[in-house]
């Protein structure tokens, strides 16, 4: 169980670490491909369920940056490196 978490935490922090790549190189002109950004939406401009007094509106998107990507992957590296060390 520790080490699943300890999986989760690497992945969200891998995550939130190349956002903020990404956010910065996209303001430079050397590093800018590190904010390309690539994804897929399900747009939520129709609503699923429409009753007099509620309507129900589903959408859904995702968007990944190759900063985020290589973090993502670094956080993998250190979890095998790391994680036989963290429950013996």
């Amino acid at each position: 169980m520790k080490k699943i978490l300890y999986l989760i935490l690497l992945i969200i922090g891998g995550i939130i670490i190349g956002s903020l790549i990404a956010d910065r190189a996209s303001m430079s002109d050397s590093m800018n491909w590190l904010a390309y950004t690539g994804g897929f939406e399900f747009p939520a401009d129709k609503p699923l369920i429409n009753f007099t007094i509620i309507t129900i509106t589903i959408g859904f998107s995702f968007s990944i940056s190759i900063a985020q990507l290589l973090m993502i992957l670094v956080a993998l590296f250190v979890y095998y490196k790391t994680a036989p060390k963290l429950v013996p």
